[in-house]
Formats: C-alpha cells, sequence, structure tokens
C-alpha cells in the first residue's frame, strides 16, 4: 500500500501537503497518544498535534520519542471549559488555525468523541476539513449521561464523520444502541474498532511459563485505586476464594478517588492475604511481577480499552475483565480470558476459579494474544483506515 500521506505537492511555500491533525485535548497525561503517533510516524505518515490545556504543566510537556512531529499544547481553557462546552469549543476552534498551517491538513483525526469531535465539526464546517472521531470511555460515560443537552452536537459530529473508531467492540454496542435507527445505519456503516497497543519492551520473550503448583494462586492487580476501579469488589471476590484454596492478592499501585477505602480495608484485617506495592513504574521491575503471579483481575465498572490487560498476557497471565467494557469481545470464550459482572463479587470469583482451572495450560497462548497489540500492527491499521477515506479527503494511494 502506498503511504496514504505521501505530498503530491505543497499546500503553501514550504509546507508539506496531506498532513493528519490530532486533535487530543488528553495528549500530555496518556503516553498512548504518544506511541500510536511514533509508530505513525514509522510508517511514513505526516502528523501534527494540536491539544487545549488547563494547566501549564500539560502545555510545557514534551516527548523526546516524537521526533520530527510538531506538537501544540496551548493553555487557553479553564475550570470553567470543564461546564462551558460551547464556549470551549468556540475558543480551541479559533485557536487551532493560529498554531496549524490548515493549508496543509487533509484529515483531522479527534481523539475523543465530544470534546474533540466538536472542534473537528467546526473546522470541517469553516474549512472543508474531514475527520475521523474515536468513542471513549468519558464520551460514553460522562458526556453522554450527564450532558443529555449536547445529543444533537454528538449527533452531528457522527453523521458528519469520515468515519467512527471504537477501542472496544462493547464501546461500539453501547453507543450504536442509543442512536436513532436513520443515524444508527449511518454511524454502523462506518465504525472501525482499533484497539490500543502495549509498548514493545511488554512483548520480548518471556523467560518463566511453568506454573506454579503446590503454591497459593496468585492474583494481581495494578492500576489506581479509584472507585471506577472496583478494587473493593476484587477483594471481596477473592476472600470468597480464600475459604476453598490458598490465594494471594497483590494490589500495585494508589490514589484516586476510593484510595482510603482500599487502605482502610487492608488495614482491617479482613483481608490477610492481600498485600499493597506502591506505584512502579520501572517496566522492567513491573514485568517480574507480573510473572510472579498466576491471573490479572481488573474489573472496572468503566474500562474504555484498559492496556493494563494486554500487559498482562504478554507476561503469561490470563486476565479477568469487566463483562461489556474494555477489552470484552476480543477474545473468544473460555480461552485467556473471561467476563465478569463488576457489579457481583460471587460472579468474579467465579470467573476467576474458572481461568485458574486452566492454568497453566493457556499461558503461550496468552503470550500470542498479547502480540496483536502491537504498536506497529495498530498504526498500519489506521494508516489503512486513513488510506480509506482518501477518495473523500483527497489523499492519494
Amino acid at each position: 500500500m502506498r503511504d496514504p500521506l505521501q505530498a503530491v505537492g505543497h499546500a503553501g511555500a514550504g509546507h508539506p501537503a496531506d498532513v493528519v491533525l490530532h486533535l487530543c485535548g488528553d495528549f500530555a497525561k496518556q503516553q498512548i497518544y504518544t506511541q500510536l503517533i511514533k509508530s505513525l510516524a514509522g510508517q511514513g505518515v505526516r502528523q501534527v498535534v494540536y491539544a487545549a490545556v488547563r494547566t501549564l504543566e500539560e502545555a510545557a510537556w514534551t516527548s523526546p520519542e516524537l521526533v520530527g512531529v510538531r506538537c501544540h499544547l496551548r493553555h487557553i481553557l479553564s475550570r470553567r471549559h470543564r461546564v462551558c462546552f460551547r464556549a470551549k469549543v468556540r475558543r480551541v476552534a479559533r485557536d487551532v488555525p493560529s498554531q496549524v498551517d490548515l493549508a496543509s491538513v487533509r484529515l483531522t483525526h479527534a481523539h475523543f468523541l465530544y470534546s474533540d469531535g466538536a472542534v473537528a465539526l467546526a473546522l470541517k464546517q469553516r474549512y472543508g476539513l474531514p475527520y475521523l472521531v474515536a468513542v471513549r470511555n468519558t464520551d460514553i460515560n460522562a458526556f453522554m449521561r450527564y450532558r443529555p443537552d449536547l445529543c444533537r452536537v454528538r449527533d452531528a459530529i457522527l453523521s458528519e464523520a469520515a468515519g467512527v473508531v471504537f477501542l472496544s467492540y462493547a464501546y461500539r454496542h453501547l453507543l450504536v444502541q442509543r442512536l436513532d435507527s436513520a443515524l444508527r445505519l449511518q454511524v454502523e456503516a462506518k465504525t472501525t474498532v482499533i484497539p490500543n497497543g502495549v509498548r514493545e519492551e511488554w512483548l520480548i520473550p518471556v523467560p518463566r511459563l511453568a506454573g506454579r503448583p503446590g503454591r497459593e494462586l496468585g492474583l494481581l492487580y495494578v492500576g489506581d485505586f479509584s472507585r471506577n476501579k472496583n478494587v473493593p469488589g476484587f477483594l471481596e471476590a477473592a476472600s470468597m476464594l480464600a475459604r476453598t484454596r490458598s490465594v494471594k492478592v497483590t494490589l500495585v499501585g494508589g490514589g484516586g478517588d476510593g484510595s482510603a477505602q482500599v487502605e482502610r480495608l487492608l488495614a482491617s484485617g479482613a483481608y490477610p492475604f492481600a498485600t499493597h506495592v506502591d506505584r512502579v513504574d520501572d517496566a522492567t521491575v513491573l514485568r517480574e511481577i507480573y510473572r510472579e503471579h498466576d491471573i490479572f483481575v481488573m474489573v472496572s465498572m468503566f474500562e474504555t480499552f484498559g492496556v493494563a490487560y494486554i500487559e498482562a498476557l504478554s507476561q503469561g497471565l490470563p486476565i479477568v475483565h469487566s463483562r461489556g467494557q474494555g477489552v470484552d469481545g476480543y477474545f473468544a470464550p473460555a480461552s485467556v480470558a473471561e467476563p465478569a459482572d463488576p457489579r457481583d463479587p460471587a460472579d468474579i470469583a467465579a470467573k476467576i476459579a474458572a481461568v485458574a482451572d486452566r492454568l497453566p495450560a493457556i499461558r503461550e497462548e496468552c503470550i500470542r494474544e498479547a502480540a496483536r497489540f502491537d504498536w506497529s500492527r495498530i498504526a498500519t491499521s489506521y494508516a489503512e483506515l486513513y488510506a480509506s477515506v482518501a477518495p473523500k479527503t483527497g489523499f492519494e494511494r
């Protein structure tokens, strides 16, 4: 396939044509965007990043990995813009042309349906720039739930988009079922499911794949302790299992609005099998922690994707995840993953037990499944998606 962003001339003196403009308000907070943009750049895709942010710290953020990619992090928002959605969109849409040569842009990639998508829609209406839009957790579980006044904006964004990207099959189902029938058919025809990936250091060969016969069942959670992550539900499920078998639980991480509750539960003595380890940023150390356990459990109430699931698989650990969230739909039933009801500790316990019964036979399969989430493969999927809208955007293949 020819590079879908191969320049065929110049949009202006000194400015290469056919650039993808990434609109991503969360750019400075999440490494997934850096990894995607880096991988796309490695495939020859020309890109520019724009993010409107609320703090000077975010505006000053840089990444040494994004060589040759111009990033505009603009401190033009305040706390009031969390509520004043339309004022925020107007401000950002006015600022983008002051920073980005829109004459060189042929496609906008909006990384959130509402906040970035509304800006992409405004740019299309004013400058004729087509766009793709992604749908994430905040879109489904915050905007759609608490901002019904923006449903017409949402529908306009979806209707005008050249393509709609979901990180999971579960979120595609959740959004599409809420649309009226005419828009549902229109959106279904242009949806694509593309997951997040894991950094390359997680896909190196794993030395230990043997089971741990005769020892306790090692259960692991890695992440923050926000209420959404449902750590108490996991602890209760582990407690049910501990009545009939030896269990060891390790919680790696902390912080978040449920941290105090988790700390109280651990201090109460009700979960003597559980150990808390502070956040680990060193990937080498974290990989070793994964390999010392048997099953990864993260039963969030809401989850856009959950890259920790893939990190666990890459180290030979099967996963228990939330039904209807995150990675649900990516794996065959009764394989390396089990979906559980995050509101039902008994179901979580049952699914952990079901996975445990398949150990250690599925460890190699876990690693093979993780390889599907290599960023280079995911970047190829995006490049092909960009190419697929070429007739509508002016790209040449």
